[in-house]
């Protein structure tokens, strides 16, 4: 429960930092969080037990005694002290008994049954009530019923309260001690104050205090022309920076409040109203500087605790250090990943703190002030993760290697993987806010950013593990399956990576090409043939959620480069060259990159990119290796330049001639159930590029075995000819039958695709007609000429979509429409433009966003000679 102060009463409130050096991997803070005192100078006197015993005029506290003697006499128009009661020692107020008091809280006072009281100097405790004329606090007995005891004052770095003699000055030394920190360096030594104590250098005030010299304020408020009051401040604090030397108790830092005495020097003193006075009790700003005060308190806690932690942190790294290579470093490390995880726990617990109570902390802070001190606090959870995540991998190198994981160690290495994504995706997140909401530059950021492609790398690697433990609880005839689409999904991200490495004309084709990749990729994983038990479709679906996310950053990154694209009349993707040589960025392994090679190449009649490192064969013919994605070092695929492309180099078969036979037979024979399994495909509208894919492969398989018995020994004269002959028809069929599925699927009227429009177009199934010829829409700015037209199936006349161009006059030239005016839409969506959404808008209607595909000028140039 927060602390309650007393309800009425004077209280000051001095803000200032708590000192605290900077240390590695903190960015020193222009202002330093506050902390909040109360009340009179520090005394020195320990908190000693309450007393068991008491004066003859006390009692227990709910006991009830006589009333004393009451004189009447004509009041004086100004309030004085009592005579009597207020000349007794405080002693004489002192309770006979503590015990049933709870403990006292943030300003010293325990509450007990609506009471409050107060310990006391010498180890009593006293009950006290605020004087109605004054606001101060009086030591009060039982029987009284108003205090008239001495006023009190509670001591700030203590929860003692100490008597104030009223008549008396409320001035105080000052020590060397409770000064300490607001010195500065400046010795005036030979220089002689100004007539009001003060000495002046560089637009500052300064006082002297023991040959020590310290910076001063006008505290305005407190002062009277009789009793003109300053402020001690420390220089680095905000509060310290006014440029007319004058205190603003709003702004944060430390201060201690003092007055020129004319025998002593500058001595402090208790200020409150004009002239030092304390104020009279002021309810809101007593709630506003207990909240102050609970914000303060909570933040230097969390600040500690966060101290403390980093401290445990770096003690056992060198802990670590010191058994590394040794049989105890295994423990070491998991004492390193737990602390890591403790620290991180405090710094999110701050950061959540903050944001709950921006309003208070800014009120405090400055907006400034809190920006800067969050922006610390999560450049610590980024460093804290960092260390989390160097922690797992070095224990996971103990267990065994990560990227050529057997099979037993798999388990383990996909856990590993799983438990290393996570932290690089939270880490992400943390980057990707101080960047684009807080705008701090990326070098800021420790000089360790994640790059995206980092994440995307780990994905993929994860995914490979993954897959090869689907496959091994998989039928051995779809074993092979899931381990190769994490390896087609490896090569895809990969080749995302090196975007920036090849020419910015050719990005948007690849692109493209790796989002079709992507989501044929996803597709086959929907399809795979899993056993029974749910944790396998768990882990399938995980990765599809995977694979979807990567696609969402393809669409993004393309987005970026489709009005390029359009504006430099770019082919369409399909018909781009891919084939590029670059080198890689260096990673943060510090490890010199292989130069590597982007390239198009066709795999089971789909055309896919690749990356690899090129070399020279043993017979001098330039290649390129494609590894593994779970073995680095490990060769998956070998390409060889053949016919004008890319081909896979498969190892030459040695079967013989009747084994040669029985397989060819066999594989004629699934022909009528691989045509059966795509036609089925087609009407679920699976993916048109896996289909293709699927029968490609089947095909393949046809024309090698046909290659095989060509040119296998034949010693008994068998006629192999018909067999050879049926095995290509049947491939031929089956190629042709994957490209109609293509084709009919690509006519898909629901369905919007640039490049799918460009293929149908190139194979000649698309006819254009013009509907409308530069009709007038818009007006004012928005006043532009509009052309349809209708894009038909070539061969039976339906229409399909149609294409939309807007220009900014009437003449223009066909190809010379707006640079973001040349649209693909679904006949259902030609009717509708933005007047439609609005309507829906004004009408409260829900409007679905109309997905308008750009269409690039070389395609476009292909509608308007078609439509000629």
């Amino acid at each position: 429960m927060s602390p309650k102060p007393p309800p009425k009463g004077p209280f000051s409130v001095d803000i200032h930092p708590r000192p605290r050096p900077p240390s590695e991997g903190h960015t020193p803070l222009p202002d330093t969080l506050p902390r909040v005192d109360f009340g009179s100078p520090v005394t020195t006197n320990p908190r000693n037990p309450s007393r068991t015993t008491g004066t003859p005029e006390d009692g227990d506290l709910d006991a009830i005694t006589p009333a004393p003697t009451v004189t009447a006499s004509e009041r004086p128009s100004v309030p004085v002290p009592a005579s009597t009661a207020a000349q007794r020692p405080l002693e004489h107020y002192w309770i006979a008994s503590a015990a049933q008091l709870p403990v006292p809280d943030d300003f010293g006072v325990r509450t007990f049954k609506g009471r409050q009281y107060v310990d006391v100097p010498g180890g009593g405790v006293v009950h006290i009530e605020a004087d109605p004329d004054t606001g101060l606090y009086r030591a009060k007995l039982p029987s009284e019923l108003q205090a008239s005891g001495p006023v009190l004052v509670r001591d700030s770095a203590s929860t003692l309260w100490h008597p104030v003699d009223e008549v008396g000055s409320t001035t105080y030394p000052l020590t060397a001690t409770r000064l300490e920190a607001f010195r500065t360096h400046l010795d005036f030594t030979g220089v002689e104050p100004g007539d009001d104590g003060l000495y002046r250098h560089d637009g500052k005030l300064y006082v002297v205090i023991e040959n020590r010299t310290y910076q001063a304020l006008h505290d305005l408020e407190a002062s009277s022309p009789q009793a003109p009051v300053m402020r001690i401040v420390r220089a680095e604090d905000p509060v310290a920076l006014d440029d007319r030397n004058v205190y603003v108790a709003t702004r944060p830092g430390r201060s201690e409040p003092v007055v020129y005495a004319s025998l002593d020097g500058w001595v402090g003193t208790h200020v409150g109203a004009k002239g030092g006075m304390h104020r009279r009790a002021n309810p809101a700003a007593d709630r506003a500087a207990i909240a102050s005060v609970e914000v303060v308190h909570e933040l230097d806690r969390l600040d500690s605790e966060s101290d403390q932690a980093m401290a445990i942190s770096e003690r056992l790294q060198s802990d670590w250090e010191a058994v590394r290579g040794t049989q105890g470093e295994r423990n070491a490390l998991i004492l390193r990943e737990i602390q890591h995880q403790r620290e991180l726990g405090i710094l999110e617990k701050t950061v959540t703190y903050y944001t709950d109570n921006k309003a208070d902390i800014v009120a405090l802070y400055r907006r400034d002030g809190y920006r800067a001190k969050l922006i610390h606090l999560q450049q610590g959870r980024i460093l804290a993760y960092e260390r989390i995540l160097e922690v797992n991998f070095l224990r996971q190198l103990l267990a065994g290697p990560i990227t050529a994981a057997s099979t037993e160690n798999l388990p383990s290495v996909a856990a590993f993987l799983t438990k290393k994504l996570t932290y690089m995706k939270k880490r992400q997140e943390i980057e990707d806010e101080l960047v684009k909401k807080w705008r701090v530059p990326p070098s800021d950021l420790h000089g360790d950013v994640l790059s995206p492609m980092e994440v995307h790398e780990v994905v993929a690697l994860w995914m490979y593990a993954k897959s090869r433990l689907l496959s091994n609880d998989q039928s051995a005839t779809t074993a092979f399956e899931a381990p190769y689409l994490a390896a087609m999904f490896s090569q895809t991200t990969t080749a995302y990576g090196a975007i920036d490495n090849i020419p910015e004309s050719a990005r948007s084709a690849v692109l493209s090409e790796l989002l079709d990749q992507s989501i044929a990729i996803r597709d086959s994983y929907d399809r795979l043939a899993l056993p029974p038990e749910p944790k396998h479709a768990t882990s399938r679906d995980e990765i599809t959620g995977e694979i979807k996310a990567f696609e969402h950053t393809l669409e993004e990154h393309l987005a970026r480069y489709h009005l390029e694209q359009i504006r430099n009349s770019a082919l369409p993707a399909h018909e781009q060259s891919i084939d590029f040589d670059f080198i890689p960025a260096q990673d943060r392994s510090g490890a010199a990159p292989r130069p590597s090679r982007m390239f198009r190449a066709r795999h089971h009649g789909v055309y896919k990119i690749n990356v690899g490192h090129p070399r020279q064969s043993d017979t001098g013919v330039q290649v390129i290796d494609v590894m593994s994605p779970g073995d680095l070092i490990q060769v998956m695929h070998t390409y060889e330049r053949q016919e004008g492309e890319w081909r896979r180099l498969r190892p030459v078969q040695n079967t013989a001639l009747p084994e040669l036979m029985a397989q060819a037979t066999q594989r004629l024979d699934q022909f009528d159930s691989h045509l059966g399994e795509a036609r089925r495909d087609e009407r679920a509208k699976r993916n048109a590029t896996n289909i293709v894919e699927f029968l490609g492969g089947k095909a393949e398989t046809l024309d090698d075995l046909a290659r095989q018995l060509e040119h296998a020994p034949n010693p008994t004269g068998n006629n192999i000819a018909p067999l050879v002959q049926r095995l290509r028809d049947h491939s031929h069929r089956l190629r042709t039958e994957g490209e109609d599925i293509r084709i009919r699927l690509y006519k898909d009227k629901a369905f919007l695709g640039g490049d799918r429009l460009a293929y149908l177009i190139s194979q000649e199934h698309i006819g254009a007609v013009k509907i409308l010829d530069r009709a007038l829409r818009g007006k004012g700015k928005e006043k532009h000429f509009l052309d349809i037209y209708s894009l038909n199936d070539r061969h039976t006349g339906e229409p399909l979509w149609h294409a939309h161009f807007h220009y900014d006059r009437k003449d223009t030239l066909a190809v010379h429409f707006k640079d973001d005016g040349g649209h693909l839409k679904t006949l259902e969506q030609s009717g509708k433009g933005i007047s439609s959404q609005r309507r829906d808008e004004q009408a409260g209607r829900p409007h679905t966003a109309i997905w308008r595909p750009a269409i690039d000028r070389r395609t476009a140039q292909r509608i308007f000679d078609l439509a000629t």
